[in-house]
């Protein structure tokens, strides 16, 4: 029953007993021998229960901090590529941002670190993240106000039971330069208090360049076994970045039928800046945060939790909206939106437990949650964007601003009660039922005039999930899940008569059914699904952005992730898609459409061999493959397939307790389009990067 009751709790809130008493502490060390955390036996269920994802009726994909490293990728849109339901969406490269099961993420409540909400358009650092947990499908009971593909939840490091101190250094293509160090340990001889600290700096080129950049981070956390019956945990972390902005590069003209958009000619833009070196995406955030665990008895527990997200930033969107077949730049402009913040305050606090009814058991829990987010927003202006053609652009001094506009002040609350029940009918067959009512307003405050209330509304999320295991091993589950979550923004510079307006929250509904199978080393999952919302649009017949019609996506996902054989770990993905539009009034013709950006078919397949006869080398190798797109939601577009190889080794030297880790990622130079841009974009696409080479050595003492 214990096991089972740290599954529902994990359901709906962070519940795992005290990290820093228990097995979970844990040295990292960097060893010769394999270490098989591609296979993920317990997971995050979003908000941060600790559990087996074989007894849960949802689909969940968790990623570890030993592949991050292998792979040696800095990004969740590069860690996420390990799984097939995922796409890509960034807008340029300021930011990075996905979709999953095609649903692109909501800026304000796709992110969560350790099971709260994070203020948003921060690029989360990986250096303190010990795994990153996706689950899959529009369920609000998990996490209130999210998105209908899913919610990504970054799971944070604890400190560990001995003393560590790990170096990392890194070189990479185009002069990129990296240094990591991540130590901790106790601070009582009792082994009740301990403290984990990770810092990093990182630097490429000088701003000239395509993929420049420069930021500094730093994180604190500390755990403590006040009691047999409390735990405490505290944490925080801080980065300040600044980046290169690139723009989408927008289409080009067919030269023998003008009116027909074509791709613009591929560039590398991690060679070339489409922009301006002085136009910096610039922020800077922070993430506090406080958890507090007491247990009632034996079978009861309280688990509060609050944390406090903050970003402040400097944008400027270069676009490029549209080039001729030679490269020239007909059309262009910069946009700057100054001084942004966003600031997000959550915290739910609930108590668990188990009681019987008759022959049937219950897992029980029952809790409240708060999410206040406040941004100050809104204000742009336009410049020229002289960048002539993006084979060979043009690079201009930084031009006077002019005064900057006051702000949008945005607030929006959310309030929720939350309960679950799972009812053990035996020992093989149990149900899920669960429902969060959530109580939304959002108020705006427009410059030089009055408060202005634009959502009061109340959403009622249920979830309702039917297990039966036959054996350990082996799981059948079905349920049925609705979302309510975040509308979209009319982008700011598409043209449109409401840019930057929003344009409300929005109902999901998902009906899912799946097998989960697992051996002593590999987990194996299947999970067939359907999910529906509203389109979110540029409707160029009204010129207004809006939400019309149904949404749909029909997909079937399978998953393989563990050890093969002694020495061989893999993750394997494949997903097929059926997506579609219907139902639209305001743009008719867009029925029987298929959605912009979603692949019908995606694969990946991620390998790490270590050499028999030679222990201390593993070569890696990874092969992404993304299927035929549409560029846009009328369809007269499409993006090409592609399929991008990466290569790389990783060598431990015993006697000093070094790995040298060697990467080529893009091994074969692949020419591809990353992204058809998201939200509505539909005027431009964003190209791959070229071929990349990375060193890195990493030092444990």
């Amino acid at each position: 029953m214990t096991r089972i009751l740290t599954i529902i709790l994990a359901f709906l809130g962070p519940l795992t007993y005290p990290t820093f008493a228990s097995q979970e502490i844990e040295k990292i060390e960097v060893s010769g021998s394999r270490v098989p955390l591609y296979s993920t036996r317990d997971v995050n269920a979003s908000a941060l229960g600790i559990k087996d994802p074989q007894l849960l009726p949802i689909s969940i994909q968790s990623f570890s901090e030993e592949l991050i490293s292998n792979q040696r990728v800095r990004t969740l849109g590069e860690v996420l590529a390990n799984d097939a339901s995922v796409q890509n969406t960034s807008i340029g490269t300021v930011f990075d941002f996905v979709s999953l099961r095609g649903f692109q993420l909501d800026w304000t409540n796709g992110l969560r670190r350790d099971g709260l909400a994070l203020a948003p358009y921060q690029d989360v650092p990986l250096e303190n993240i010990q795994r990153i947990d996706i689950v899959k499908g529009p369920s609000s009971l998990v996490s209130g106000f999210n998105n209908p593909g899913g919610t990504i939840n970054y799971v944070t490091k604890r400190p560990t039971m001995d003393a560590f101190l790990d170096v990392t250094t890194e070189v990479r293509s185009r002069a990129g330069k990296y240094f990591h160090i991540d130590l901790g340990g106790p601070i009582s001889d009792e082994r009740t208090l301990g403290y984990r600290i990770n810092a990093a700096a990182e630097k490429n080129g000088d701003f000239t360049g395509g993929d420049d950049l420069e930021r500094y981070f730093f994180s604190a956390a500390l755990d403590w076994q006040a009691s047999d019956r409390l735990f405490i945990r505290l944490d925080g972390d801080y980065q300040d970045k600044s980046t290169v902005s690139q723009p989408l590069i927008g289409l080009a003209s067919d030269p023998n039928d003008p009116e027909r958009k074509i791709l613009p000619p591929y560039v590398d833009t991690s060679d070339v800046l489409l922009g301006q070196p002085w136009a910096k995406y610039q922020t800077e955030s922070y993430n506090l945060a406080a958890r507090a665990d007491f247990w009632l008895n034996d079978t009861w527990q309280w688990v509060n939790q609050a944390a406090l997200s903050g970003n402040d930033r400097f944008t400027v969107f270069p676009d490029i909206y549209s080039v001729d077949t030679q490269g020239n730049v007909l059309s262009a402009a910069i946009h700057i939106t100054p001084d942004e913040t966003y600031d997000t305050l959550s915290a739910h606090s609930f108590i668990s437990g188990q009681l019987a009814t008759a022959a049937i058991e219950h897992e029980l829990v029952i809790g409240v949650s708060i999410r206040d987010y406040e941004s100050k927003d809104g204000r742009w202006f336009e410049l020229t964007n002289p960048v002539g053609n993006i084979f060979n652009p043009i690079h201009s001094s930084k031009p006077q601003f002019p005064d900057y506009p006051e702000p949008t002040k945005t607030e929006a609350s959310e309030s929720a009660l939350f309960i679950t029940d799972t009812l053990h009918f035996n020992d093989v067959f149990y149900a899920t039922l669960g429902l969060r009512h959530i109580q939304y307003k959002k108020e705006q405050t427009l410059p030089g005039q009055t408060k202005t209330m634009l959502d009061d509304r109340t959403f009622n999320t249920p979830i309702i999930g039917l297990n039966y295991n036959p054996s350990v091993q082996l799981a059948f589950y079905a349920s049925y899940s609705e979302g309510a979550g975040e509308g979209g923004v009319a982008v700011i510079g598409s043209g449109a008569i409401n840019e930057g307006e929003s344009l409300g929250p929005q109902e999901s509904e998902q009906i899912e059914a799946g097998i989960k199978y697992q051996t002593d080393t590999m987990n194996y999952s299947i999970a067939v699904f359907e999910i529906e919302k509203m389109l979110e649009y540029h409707n160029h017949i009204t010129n207004y952005f809006v939400q019309d019609g149904v949404q749909s996506h029909k997909g079937i996902e399978l998953n393989a992730s563990g050890s093969l054989a002694q020495g061989l770990a893999t993750v394997a993905s494949i997903t097929l898609m059926n997506p579609s539009l219907d139902k639209l009034d305001g743009e008719p013709a867009l029925n029987g459409n298929t959605p912009a950006n979603v692949p019908e078919f995606q694969a990946n397949l991620y390998v790490d061999y270590q050499l028999p006869f030679w222990e201390a080398l593993s070569i890696n190798a990874g092969i992404f493959h993304i299927g035929e797109r549409e560029q846009n939601v009328n369809n007269t577009l499409k993006l090409p397939a592609y399929t991008r190889f990466d290569l790389g080794a990783k060598y431990h030297f015993t006697d000093i307790n070094t790995t040298l880790r060697l990467k080529a990622e893009n091994l074969f130079d692949k020419e591809y389009w990353l992204s058809g841009g998201a939200k509505g974009i539909d005027w431009g696409v964003a190209p791959g990067r070229g071929r990349t080479f990375i060193a890195s050595l990493s030092v444990s003492f």
